[in-house]
């Protein structure tokens, strides 16, 4: 799956109703990490055009990781081949890149052989937390992607890749 579908899919549900205010999505599967959203008045059906398309993101790169949204931004992993795995933000009102930073290269992994970026971010106050599939784990301030520190789990702490890198 492409990054470009997810974003174009956030910006369709994120803009069907005028009067909701999206709450935060700070990590996988949201707030509770229960996958399930506590938002109201969501449209009950769509209109027969479909929702209509706000903005859309092209040129993500690859990856297979799910956003985060905190406030005025989407958070996302990506790469660019094998060696530039990285985080990125991008504003919720147009998708436009504000920042990205490499956490590292794309690492191995013994299922099913499509080796690219599948971790969500995850966003806690003013920090964002980022683990790549290389076992790269960086913080970085969220507003603008400096790093705060990084470590690698399998270099550092003799961490060993799962199935899914």
């Amino acid at each position: 799956m492409k990054i470009r579908w997810l974003l174009l899919a956030l910006a369709c549900f994120g803009h069907g109703s005028a009067t909701v205010v999206a709450a935060d999505w700070p990590q996988w599967r949201g707030p509770h990490r229960n996958g399930i959203s506590d938002e109201r008045g969501l449209l009950k059906q769509w209109p027969a055009d479909g929702p209509k398309l706000v903005w859309q993101a092209k040129d993500m790169d690859d990856g297979y990781s799910t956003p985060s949204v905190v406030g005025d931004r989407i958070y996302l992993m990506s790469n660019k081949g094998l060696d530039d795995e990285f985080v990125q933000a991008l504003g919720t009102k147009d998708g436009q890149r504000i920042w990205s930073r490499r956490v590292g290269k794309v690492g191995p992994n013994s299922a099913l052989q499509y080796p690219a970026a599948r971790s969500t971010p995850t966003v806690d106050g003013p920090l964002l937390f980022a683990l790549g599939s290389d076992g790269d784990l960086a913080c970085f301030e969220r507003a603008s992607g400096k790093i705060v520190w990084q470590k690698n789990l399998r270099s550092d702490f003799g961490g060993k890749p799962g199935a899914w890198a």
